[in-house]
């Protein structure tokens, strides 16, 4: 222990023992003082510190969307971004990251940093592609923490082209009984998930319509429109203009309800032919793996909460979709059950992993 015995003035004269004494107490009480301020000080710090980081979010959150801007899942995303930002004072900045039916980006939500600041967001390509690709470059189970089913579709529309002569479902069927690989379908892509539609069809009917791919959804109904196919099984947002203008005519819809947009279009069990409701379309939110569950949970509030909102509501309704807003365990669950059914679509469709 430091102890001190005499102190000195500029003079160099030494000082009496009373002052000397004195002068000890002053010293410790400054080294204790001292002490305490560095502690309190060291505490604000930590305090600071650990306040910056539960802060969050203290920067911009990015929502990666692999496919390209304009399109549903595109316009569903910065619709629903909007909601998120205001409700946790932020910004969204958004990512078209297109390419290879949706890998390209969803590859790059994998291997981002699980600090909460990058989301995906996607179409049930999520789960398609995990059967329809031999080899990924990441783990759609293991690479991804999922946060909440945003919508689910109504259903595909099952449209003709005016010159097709049937009227209903059942007449459209009998004829395509009647004739074997006469009548056509178009579809988004091989793999899409109208060609599983059509393919599901073609088993559940007992019927042959033979299919015909195209690059996109775009392309597929405007082929039918121009009369150059039979069919096709489109979105209902995709469809309606068509349908209410005539230039298609509307037999079914998938799924277990009409759609508010087409409520004249009757469903597929409706008119007798049971199994089709099991076709939708769906989109939902995922962080990388390892992303605290606190920012998890929160994000899937904010959704579920945004989703009550009559606003958000309505143009979603536009869309033909429905909200859901379910749990991180609830999706999770959805997600592993969706593989399951399309792994079924594509053996019943006979399309191999490429």
């Amino acid at each position: 222990m430091l102890t001190v015995t005499h102190a000195f003035v500029n003079t160099g004269q030494r000082l009496p023992l009373n002052t000397t004494a004195t002068l000890q107490r002053t010293f410790w009480c400054a080294v204790l003082a001292g002490q305490l301020l560095l502690a309190g000080l060291s505490s604000a710090l930590a305090q600071s510190s650990g306040g910056d980081r539960d802060k969050w979010p203290s920067r911009p959150i990015r929502m990666i969307i692999p496919f390209t801007a304009g399109g549903p899942i595109d316009v569903v995303g910065r619709q629903l971004g909007q909601k998120m930002a205001e409700a946790l004072n932020t910004t969204i900045v958004y990512d078209n990251r297109a390419g290879a039916n949706g890998i390209i980006g969803i590859d790059a939500v994998a291997k981002a940093a699980p600090d909460g600041y990058t989301m995906l967001i996607t179409t049930g390509s999520f789960a398609g592609n995990s059967v329809l690709y031999k080899k990924l470059p990441h783990d759609p189970l293991k690479d991804f923490a999922p946060i909440t089913q945003i919508y689910r579709t109504y259903g595909n529309v099952l449209v003709v082209n005016p010159d097709v002569p049937a009227k209903s479902l059942k007449e459209l069927i009998t004829l395509a009984q009647a004739k074997p690989e006469k009548l056509s379908f178009s579809s988004a892509g091989y793999g899409n998930l109208n060609h599983l539609n059509g393919e599901l069809f073609n088993s559940l009917a007992q019927t042959k319509i033979l299919h015909v791919p195209y690059k996109g959804a775009g392309p597929a109904f405007n082929e039918v429109v121009a009369k150059q196919i039979d069919m096709t099984f489109a979105s209902t947002a995709g469809s309606a203009a068509g349908i209410k203008d005539g230039r298609v005519r509307a037999l079914a819809i998938s799924g277990t309800q009409r759609a508010p947009i087409l409520p004249d279009v009757p469903t597929y069990a409706e008119q007798g032919l049971k199994g089709m409701e099991q076709v939708y379309g769906w989109g939902g939110l995922w962080y990388p793996a390892g992303t605290p569950q606190d920012k998890i949970d929160r994000i899937q509030q904010v959704v579920q909460q945004a989703m009550q909102q009559p606003d958000l509501k309505a143009q979603l309704d536009r869309l033909g979709l429905i909200t859901v807003g379910s749990s991180p365990a609830d999706f999770a669950k959805f997600v592993m059950d969706d593989m399951a059914f399309q792994a079924t679509l594509f053996k019943l469709a006979n399309i191999q992993p490429q």
